[in-house]
């Protein structure tokens, strides 16, 4: 119109194209975020079932391990479980990080992949090896990696055995296998399907506050997923009543069987005891004597040991051998550096 103003048409037809554009016909277009829907997903009970086996489990054990990083407090929780794509998995790990697998065989069976940053994994590392201030190493030698590997199988071992005692079975974990990746290409993923990933919080008194990953395989989820929750609550039977006024129906109390599989479960927190004192004994070697010949002793004499020349000495706490070393002088003191721990299965059996 030539006065500048619309026509009742006009205004109806552009009303009609912002409902076009606030209201699309065609299906809203996902924005791009780099996450690929997996080809196979685990329901949100699934994933709810596996939360909370792996939280309950993990949060319990990680105390247990204080002592392998010099007594300092450690805490991992608040599971968060996602089903994700290989690509998209990938994708959360752009930097530098340390990747340990080990699988799961037995009463449920699968594969687990545990992805430290890599300057975490050298913190523990450190504190391993008696650095109390856990100042993670710019590369991570050799020594290094195999305190990351032991940590990571005791780790997941107290797990197994946790997750193993609720399912009712037994679980065994298979020899801890590490590499350093440097980008995502080189993460070793158990499966070629969709994966679990669970994220924790997880912290190292005074040195570490940050997140700790474990990748799990359809297989394992769907172990832990479908047979958690019945195995996870005991079910409490009513009493029952007539409605004659007859007997009430009373279950007997029923407590597990004690045998020596208990022993494997024993974690705890352990830092309850870390003040206690025990004593620590360097043997260079034993020999056996009759009295006649412990009665001749006397200056200059000699004493033949059962050990050679050069043979490692043996270390005892209370009595206990838990590891053997070589003899060192440190500043006019004598001293032993440690060369090899007695396994936690042979200190186990020395114990029985």
């Amino acid at each position: 119109m030539g006065d500048g103003s619309l026509s009742q048409d006009e205004i109806d037809a552009l009303l009609q194209g912002a409902d076009d554009i606030l209201s699309p016909s065609g299906p809203a277009q996902p924005q791009a975020t780099g996450y690929q829907a997996p080809s196979s997903s685990v329901s949100f009970g699934e994933q709810g079932a596996i939360r909370e086996i792996l939280g309950s489990t993990i949060s319990s054990v990680a105390p247990s391990l204080s002592g392998y990083l010099g007594g300092k407090n450690l805490i991992i929780s608040n599971p968060v479980v996602e089903v994700k794509s290989q690509d998209a998995i990938k994708n959360d790990f752009p930097g530098r990080y340390v990747q340990v697998s080990l699988d799961f065989t037995g009463s449920i069976n699968g594969k687990n992949l545990i992805i430290f940053n890599f300057a975490d994994a050298g913190s523990i590392s450190s504190l391993m090896m008696g650095d109390e201030r856990g100042v993670a190493p710019a590369q991570l030698s050799e020594a290094h990696q195999s305190t990351i590997q032991e940590f990571t199988n005791q780790l997941l071992s107290s797990m197994a055995v946790q997750i193993g005692n609720s399912l009712g079975g037994s679980i065994n974990v298979t020899p801890p296998a590490l590499s350093i990746i440097n980008n995502p290409s080189e993460l070793q993923l158990p499966s070629d399907r969709s994966l679990i990933k669970v994220t924790y919080d997880f912290a190292i008194q005074g040195v570490v506050n940050s997140k700790l990953y474990q990748i799990i395989d359809p297989a394992l989820a769907s172990g832990l997923s479908s047979r958690s929750a019945p195995a996870m609550q005991q079910p409490v039977q009513a009493q029952q009543y007539q409605q004659h006024g007859g007997p009430v129906g009373i279950s007997p109390v029923k407590f597990p069987p004690l045998d020596a599989g208990v022993i494997q479960s024993v974690g705890g927190n352990i830092s309850l005891i870390l003040d206690v004192p025990m004593t620590l004994t360097v043997e260079l070697g034993r020999t056996t004597q009759l009295v006649q010949d412990i009665l001749g002793l006397g200056e200059g004499s000699i004493i033949e040991l059962d050990k050679l020349a050069g043979e490692p000495v043996d270390l005892l706490v209370n009595g206990k051998l838990i590891a053997k070393g070589e003899v060192v002088v440190i500043d006019e003191n004598f001293g032993v550096r440690v060369t090899d721990i007695v396994s936690p299965a042979e200190r186990l059996v020395g114990l029985q």
